[in-house]
């Protein structure tokens, strides 16, 4: 993935941005808010996973993480990190305001990472032509960073390719980080996909 041609990039990141806005558009119909999103920033793990979580941009701040997995021809991992007080934000967006018992919130981002798993890697499968099936969120860690979290450890061993996503709602100072972690024994499909459309062209 670290070879990718610019153009190849390019393509990859227009299927990215057509999921993730369908990502955005189910959290937006959730939370009755406008979401904003980043575009897509392509990290191809050739590198070391230290020097990886340097790349990204919200691996230094303290998070509560999520994690879900996705299987089938493309298989691999979603991590999404809240802001730090992202339960309660997220709590006040669902219609629960003041609830501060942790278990409310845990279920509610838990359910938000399914969401958004969900529509992101649908909208990426539905474009590739590829059936997924998905295994159930979980959480990772509360008031750590993902550096703390991850530290040396290998991204579950789905080392080909990390893509990342801002979403906001900033009327609401809410946000999350969505880590699309692709593995290497699927990235020949991704690949395979990526040419298709620019042959398409």
């Amino acid at each position: 993935m670290a070879n990718l041609s610019e153009d190849q990039r390019d393509a990859l990141q227009e299927l990215m941005n057509v999921a993730m806005g369908q990502a955005a558009d189910r959290l937006a119909r959730l939370t009755e808010t406008f979401v904003t999103l980043s575009v897509p920033r392509i990290h191809p793990t050739d590198v070391t996973n230290t020097s990886l979580l340097d790349q990204l941009m919200i691996a230094g701040q303290p998070a509560v993480i999520t994690r879900q997995s996705f299987l089938g021809r493309l298989r691999g991992e979603v991590m999404v990190c809240f802001g730090e007080n992202g339960a309660e934000q997220l709590a006040g967006l669902m219609g629960y305001e003041g609830v501060e018992h942790s278990s409310i919130q845990d279920e509610l981002m838990l359910d938000v990472t399914n969401i958004l798993t969900g529509a992101c890697i649908n909208g990426l499968a539905q474009q590739i032509e590829i059936k997924v099936s998905y295994g159930s969120p979980s959480m990772l860690s509360r008031g750590r960073s993902l550096q703390e979290v991850l530290g040396s450890q290998e991204l579950r061993g789905h080392q080909a390719l990390v893509l990342e996503i801002h979403f906001e709602v900033a009327t609401h100072s809410f946000y999350c980080d969505l880590l699309v972690c692709i593995a290497e024994d699927t990235v020949a499909t991704v690949i395979e996909v990526i040419d298709q459309v620019l042959s398409d062209i």
